[in-house]
């Protein structure tokens, strides 16, 4: 039903994905909960958090604004490079359930905003695929994700999908590889500049000088509940993934290597739970991206849908299931 709902282009979508966001973002709403700024806070995220705390329900809109946006620009990324149909919102509602699927994601935090940064920056590298001269897709790309990183630095770790985007798309001019660093570098010069201005550069130089060292180690607290319910979810993720990877190499060669870039993102999005450190379930967000794509593309492009229609069901009451436990 859901499924076919979708595949249909049936305007009947577009009621679907309000309330479940409604839903999913109703316990958090105004409760004021925001992540606290953590040791990988380079200072504009405090900044944020000084701002919005006194208004809690301001912090809840942000929160949910931004994720609207990022359902959005996803969806249009998805259709535009043609990883997904046309007119359909299956990759919004499959976002919006990853997204709502537990507290600490509907809650404004630091990965939070720099994801949204990472989706723009997502954005461009998709888009320069077969250009002249994407000079302007790689200087974005990369000082979108310098941003990101300066509201949360471990996203920093994201920079390293420009540059294995370029290898997949076999960009060997050395301008491309080259403006990423300007890009980064121009980044960096207006952030430095509000820290400098504010007298800031002390505190954001130590707090960037202490992520390189060694990573913080995190740890998994959940019930049995918490175990069950998000095995399902990483169960249906990694069947996903396995559908694709068995049949990626059939579509055409700019279709493969989009796709390519996909899953090296969840692959970098992995190694980053490295530097997660307590708030790991914050650090979710960055999996909730590819996890989409990847999901959307077994969903749309398995042969029977019967088992798609099974496992969008089992996903959404496992998210379901999830916030009425209290995840």
């Amino acid at each position: 039903m859901l499924l076919r709902i979708f595949r249909s282009q049936s305007p009947i979508q577009f009621i679907l994905i309000l309330p479940l966001l409604v839903g999913l973002w109703y316990s958090s709403y105004g409760d004021g909960n925001i992540q606290l700024p953590g040791n990988y806070d380079t200072g504009l995220y405090r900044l944020i958090v000084t701002m919005v705390s006194p208004y809690p329900t301001l912090s809840s809109m942000i929160a949910m604004v931004l994720i609207s946006f990022q359902a959005i620009i996803l969806n249009y990324l998805l259709i535009k490079n043609k990883l997904s149909l046309r007119n359909n919102l299956l990759p919004t509602y499959i976002f919006i359930l990853l997204t709502g699927s537990t507290q600490a994601l509907t809650q404004l935090s630091a990965p939070l905003i720099a994801s949204f940064f990472i989706m723009l920056g997502l954005l461009d590298l998709l888009d320069m695929y077969e250009l002249k001269d994407p000079f302007n897709e790689c200087f974005n790309a990369s000082f979108f994700v310098t941003i990101a990183s300066f509201f949360y630095f471990p996203a920093v770790c994201f920079f390293m999908l420009i540059w294995v985007s370029f290898l997949i798309y076999r960009v060997l001019s050395w301008r491309e590889w080259v403006i990423s660093f300007i890009g980064f570098f121009a980044a960096c010069l207006v952030v430095w500049f509000y820290f400098f201005w504010n007298d800031q550069i002390p505190l954001a130089w130590n707090n960037i000088t202490h992520f390189f060292p060694y990573p913080e180690h995190f740890h998994v607290h959940l019930n049995s509940s918490g175990y069950i319910i998000w095995g399902i979810i990483a169960l249906i993720l990694l069947v996903s993934l396995s559908n694709m990877m068995n049949h990626i190499n059939e579509k055409v060669i700019e279709i493969r290597r989009k796709y390519w870039v996909i899953i090296l993102m969840f692959i970098i999005a992995m190694l980053s739970f490295f530097y997660a450190n307590q708030q790991f379930r914050f650090h979710i967000i960055f999996l909730t991206i590819p996890a989409t794509i990847i999901i959307n593309y077994a969903m749309l492009n398995r042969k029977k849908s019967v088992r798609s229609e099974i496992m969008l069901w089992v996903l959404t009451g496992a998210v379901i299931a999830s916030r009425i436990v209290g995840y």
